[in-house]
């Protein structure tokens, strides 16, 4: 029976194949491309970020302005359970270094601006306890 692929490495090769061709074997890339390599979570390095861009891969930046009280660490973990689509952290390159996170979802999207807030769609995603 063939080996089931994740979800990451199928995101993967779908957006190679709109790349030039690549030298290095797709587990480097996905190293490269994902912040959590093996695990869960479709968090994307700046590598990976560019990688989907030069694809051009349809993307949507929404502001992460209104971040939870608390500690960094616990948001990123939550980030990680509840985007089920890649997204990208980052901050505009102007004086104030304003955060965004880019959601290469459009339904997604749609979700957070209708939330108004990072934070309350979040808030609003329901996971299964296993």
């Amino acid at each position: 029976m063939p080996e089931r692929k994740s979800a990451k490495r199928l995101i993967t090769e779908a957006v190679l194949a709109q790349l030039p061709e690549q030298d290095s074997p797709i587990e480097d890339i996905i190293f490269e491309w994902w912040m959590t390599g093996r695990q869960d979570g479709l968090r994307l390095t700046a590598m990976g970020d560019t990688a989907f861009r030069l694809a051009e891969i349809e993307y949507f930046n929404c502001p992460a302005d209104k971040l939870p009280p608390g500690s960094w660490y616990n948001f990123l973990i939550e980030l990680t359970r509840k985007m089920k689509c890649p997204y990208f952290l980052g901050s505009t390159k102007e004086e104030k270094r304003e955060p965004y996170i880019r959601i290469y979802d459009s339904k997604i999207a749609m979700m957070l601006t209708i939330y108004g807030s990072l934070q309350e769609y979040l808030e609003s995603i329901q996971i299964k306890q296993r």
